[in-house]
């Protein structure tokens, strides 16, 4: 049995303007690697619209925290209105992107306990729930390592589209 918790909640900035969808790809990936995540992707989807195109693109990234707690960030990036445009700056002409930005970051912790007394036998589950909600929280121990990572990711996406901004305008 398997228990998620969520412990951050739908951080979200948005973004309108010049930026190229593949450095935001390897902007997310840097930072990943750099905090000994491992990443999974679950959607990347393009869609060609009259407006230009619309990319969804969700991964979760996954950090193992102990062995039954998992930490799991999920970022989902929808960009809308995606055309390509030249801009010209020192003489060089560059292709890059122009649209709107929506990133949405969640956390969440994975307890695995399928091996353990307190999944097998209910009245033990419910005790074990007062215990951490009342006495001494075993469960929430971990909730801060996400929390902050998932802050410290979301400071990194809005780092990257202000320096877009000032890079490109």
């Amino acid at each position: 049995m398997s228990e998620k918790k969520q412990v951050l909640y739908d951080l979200r900035t948005v973004y309108s303007g010049p930026f190229t969808v593949e450095d935001f790809y390897s902007e997310v990936d840097k930072w990943i690697k750099a905090h000994n995540y491992e990443k999974e992707p679950k959607k990347k989807m393009e869609q060609i619209t009259k407006d230009g195109k619309r990319i969804q693109y969700v991964i979760e990234a996954y950090n193992h925290l102990d062995e039954l707690h998992h930490g799991i960030i999920v970022v989902n990036a929808l960009f809308d209105n995606v055309k390509e445009i030249t801009v010209k700056r020192d003489k060089k002409k560059m292709k890059m992107n122009s649209g709107d930005a929506l990133v949405q970051i969640d956390g969440f912790i994975d307890s695995h306990l399928h091996g353990s007394i307190y999944a097998v036998k209910p009245i033990l589950a419910f005790t074990r729930e007062l215990f951490d909600r009342f006495i001494w929280n075993f469960k929430g121990k971990y909730d801060g390592v996400v929390n902050s990572d998932g802050r410290d990711l979301f400071k990194t996406i809005q780092a990257f589209f202000n320096l877009q901004k000032m890079k490109y305008e």
